[in-house]
């Protein structure tokens, strides 16, 4: 069972979106945050920029962190934020996706794909305007 769910957003992005869609989304239990516990925590991060390496050093933080408080890392699941893994109005796939994904899973820590659902990207994507949400 989760007791934390953090989202890293694109570092870009984060400079244009508060980051609100995707918390609201996981505080109503929306799409990709649906299976959660109401008393799962929330924490957001960003990538810290192309390519995406500076995850690696948040993420052991965050694993030092939860020792020092003997907490296990096992209670983490990392979500990369839509923003990220899917074409959507902010930008297209962030084309260090798989190796963000490889890092926060080398961490030890359980990795989504995915965060807030837009329904207007989710119309674009059907109408074949955007690529379709991609699962790595």
């Amino acid at each position: 069972m989760s007791k934390l769910v953090v989202v890293i957003q694109c570092d870009h992005v984060c400079h244009k979106c508060s980051g609100y869609p995707c918390a609201n989304s996981f505080y109503n239990k929306e799409g990709m945050f649906t299976e959660y516990e109401a008393d799962t925590r929330y924490m957001s991060m960003t990538c810290g920029g192309c390519c995406g390496i500076e995850v690696a050093g948040k993420l052991e933080d965050l694993r030092r962190k939860f020792k020092r408080y003997g907490q296990d890392i096992n209670d983490v699941v990392v979500h990369l934020a839509s923003c990220i893994v899917s074409d959507n109005y902010h930008n297209p796939p962030c084309p260090h996706r798989a190796y963000i994904k490889e890092i926060v899973e080398r961490k030890g820590f359980k990795c989504v794909l995915g965060s807030y659902i837009s329904k207007t990207a989710t119309k674009r994507r059907e109408s074949g305007q955007y690529q379709p949400f991609e699962n790595m």
